[in-house]
């Protein structure tokens, strides 16, 4: 066993806390893992982790160590891609998408992503929630938000933003009249996405934003694009998921000059793995992608 292998299996446990997660996430078996901690421990005499009943905590060499096993492995990865021929992707990416987003944007485009990195193979999962990059084993997970997460393991970069549009169904309007201003969504029944009921709108008079009530959320914007086009309530909604939606005016828009902030398609790496090539080719890839498919323009 090399010394990389061992100061790998040491720092992915101290990450993660458990000999599994940090197992799973370097695709090893736990007996092995174990075994690498061992052999690290034996080679320089002192024990690194803290075995309790929950997780593994850090001897005090043990955090000695881990900053520098970090850097250490940082440098021996940028010689490792510097020293690489040509710019191929290559091997198993573990890639994560949001389901709606993933099946409707991401998908179409893994052809064309394989075609171009004959070398590259992908398993694409597709979840609503937030992964755990190491303890799930994914090399990159796809989120769509408004801020990147704060965390000190996590890199993000922005691959795209994209609209969101107010709309409703006529038969909404008609039912309870126009809505001619912000202030009015408050007598307004709507569909909320996640627990937000605060909405926040720029207009031409400034900001601006009203608490609205509803009688269904949901955490999926299809399930929100069906309540709407059944007369359920005003909703925000991506405009790439109902473009079509719109040009047959079975959704119609709500407050035109009330604009909405703009989501942005993030791309989550582990810190360990920022100069990845392969996770920069991908994300490269998406990057020049994405914003064509969305119809956005703003990319990172």
């Amino acid at each position: 066993m090399d010394t990389f292998s061992l100061l790998t299996t040491f720092v992915r446990i101290a990450d993660t806390g458990s000999i599994s997660s940090a197992a799973r996430s370097l695709r090893l078996s736990v007996p092995m893992a174990s075994r690498h901690l061992r052999a690290l421990e034996d080679e320089l005499g002192v024990p690194l982790v803290r075995r309790t009943t929950r997780r593994m905590d850090l001897t005090e060499a043990g955090a000695e160590l881990l900053p520098r096993a970090r850097r250490l492995l940082t440098g021996l990865d940028e010689a490792r891609h510097a020293v690489r021929p040509g710019n191929l992707a290559g091997g198993l990416l573990v890639m994560s998408a949001p389901v709606t987003f993933g099946l409707a944007r991401i998908a179409p485009l893994v052809p064309k992503l394989l075609a171009k990195h004959p070398g590259l193979s992908l398993d694409v999962r597709f979840d609503d929630r937030a992964v755990d990059l190491l303890g799930d084993g994914v090399d990159l997970a796809l989120r769509v938000g408004l801020v990147a997460p704060d965390s000190p393991f996590v890199v993000s970069r922005r691959l795209a933003t994209y609209e969101r549009v107010l709309c409703a169904a006529p038969s909404l309007l008609k039912k309870h009249g126009p809505v001619s201003d912000v202030e009015a969504l408050a007598r307004v029944p709507c569909v909320l996405l996640g627990t937000s009921t605060r909405w926040r709108f720029e207009t031409p008079e400034g900001p601006k934003s009203v608490t609205v009530e509803g009688r269904l959320r949901s955490n999926n914007v299809q399930a929100l694009r069906e309540a709407a086009l059944a007369g359920l309530g005003a909703v925000q909604l991506p405009r790439w998921l109902i473009s079509e939606d719109l040009k047959a005016r079975r959704l119609v828009y709500i407050l035109e000059d009330a604009v909405l902030p703009a989501v942005s398609v993030l791309g989550l790496v582990h810190a360990d793995e920022r100069r990845s090539n392969r996770l920069r080719l991908v994300q490269d890839f998406l990057a020049a992608e994405l914003p064509r498919t969305l119809g956005a323009a703003g990319t990172g």
